[in-house]
């Protein structure tokens, strides 16, 4: 009996661990980088929720639109990932090295999500191949 209290107690705290670090804010809340970002590539209408997550230091953000896109943002509010699950990232996002390739190369595909680090860029395709950049947008290899 004493486990399964421990055990509850474990997850009370737990959940309220994640609620106290994950919070709504509004739009206008975002850092102005990721306001830019969402205004140009995407209608203000299309935004579900915005979310702020403490990080140890910081606060990093995530964007949820109505169509299922997430949209990670840093700090600073410049872009870390998006994913847009079915439908292509929108153009001008991506790299044009990084696109350049994917026409070439995958004709038949588009980017469904892209993500950046400060060593590597990765983008997924709709067919679930993942393609793996440097930071100066060459291609490194094909991810599994």
């Amino acid at each position: 009996m004493k486990k399964i209290l421990a055990f509850v107690a474990a997850l009370t705290l737990s959940l309220v661990a994640y609620a106290d670090n994950h919070q709504m804010i509004k739009l206008s809340e975002l850092p102005a980088p990721a306001q830019t970002f969402i205004r140009k590539y995407f209608h203000v209408d299309q935004v579900a929720y915005v979310e702020r997550e403490r990080e140890v230091l910081h606060y990093d953000y995530k964007v949820y639109l109505n169509n299922a896109t997430e949209i990670d943002f840093d700090h600073q509010g410049h872009l870390e990932s998006i994913d847009c699950k079915r439908t292509a990232v929108p153009e001008g996002v991506v790299p044009e090295l990084i696109a350049s390739f994917v026409k070439l190369h995958h004709p038949d595909q588009m980017i469904v999500e892209y993500a950046m680090d400060y060593r590597q860029q990765h983008v997924e395709l709709n067919n679930g191949l993942e393609l793996v950049f440097d930071s100066e947008s060459h291609f490194i290899r094909i991810d599994d």
